[in-house]
């Protein structure tokens, strides 16, 4: 059940709309409304499904436009719970700067789309824009997924407010980690695997807040509910054309720009 109070302050901090109010102990804040959300963990660890779990928190407690970046049409069209329509787009982040609103971006599989490797494409975009994102639209919050933070631009990281979310990562990758981020990898593991086996899906580690959150899982998300919506949301890159796939792959350029269910331009309510 989605509550106000369901996540520590640093997030609370990021996906509430500037100014919104939010209890913070035993005293009141005003969220900053701006920054960064990484949620780590290795491939089938509860990225997506967390990051869902925070756009359903936006949809329900303000009026912030949220955007699901490059998802395929058919996901928008078929997939996203009722509640979310007239609420989200699927814009390319590359037209950031035509988006009017203080927006929530998911970007998901940041190690595909944004690769720290790319020299001229996405990768550099997400890094130029994470120092300006309090001056679009009035403050917007990127919450991404990835399987490994050295796989994305360390500038990304430097310039704005982050509050990053640590789940299941496997031994294997945690070395290849980079050395400013691979004790706070490490410490989430330690945490989570003392309240919880296997891949640790029942909880998420908040590195800001450190403290361990109890995951909530949404009944539109479960398989034997409806299982095609299930899959478009659980994995909704696989649903991208082959030609799209090839240019998130090979060029880093990212998906040709496609029309957007229900409103075209996302405008601030």
């Amino acid at each position: 059940m989605i509550k106000k109070s369901m996540f520590p302050p640093s997030i609370t901090n990021l996906l509430l709309k500037e100014g919104q109010r939010f209890k913070n102990g035993d005293s009141f804040d005003e969220a900053l409304g701006t920054g960064v959300i990484p949620i780590v963990a290795t491939a089938r660890g509860g990225k997506t499904s967390l990051a869902y779990v925070m756009i359903d928190y936006v949809i329900k407690f303000t009026n912030r436009p949220v955007i699901l970046d490059s998802f395929p049409d058919i996901v928008i069209e078929q997939g996203i719970p009722d509640h979310w329509r007239d609420r989200v787009s699927n814009t390319s982040f590359e037209d950031i700067a035509k988006v009017e609103g203080p927006a929530v971006w998911l970007v998901d599989d940041t190690g595909t789309s944004f690769n720290s490797r790319d020299a001229m494409g996405r990768g550099k975009l997400l890094a130029r824009v994470a120092g300006v994102l309090s001056h679009f639209g009035g403050g917007m919050t990127v919450i991404f997924t990835t399987q490994l933070l050295s796989g994305v631009d360390v500038s990304f990281f430097r310039y704005t407010n982050i509050s990053p979310i640590i789940r299941f990562v496997d031994n294997d990758v945690i070395k290849h980690e980079r050395p400013e981020w691979k004790d706070m990898i490490i410490e989430g593991q330690y945490q989570l695997k003392r309240v919880t086996t296997g891949s640790c899906l029942n909880y998420f580690y908040s590195a800001k807040d450190k403290t361990l959150v109890k995951c909530y899982f949404p009944d539109w998300l479960n398989k034997k509910i409806d299982s095609k919506k299930a899959d478009l949301m659980s994995r909704p890159m696989r649903y991208h054309t082959s030609e799209d796939k090839e240019r998130m792959i090979k060029s880093n350029q990212g998906v040709k720009k496609s029309v957007t269910s229900k409103k075209s331009e996302i405008l601030t309510e």
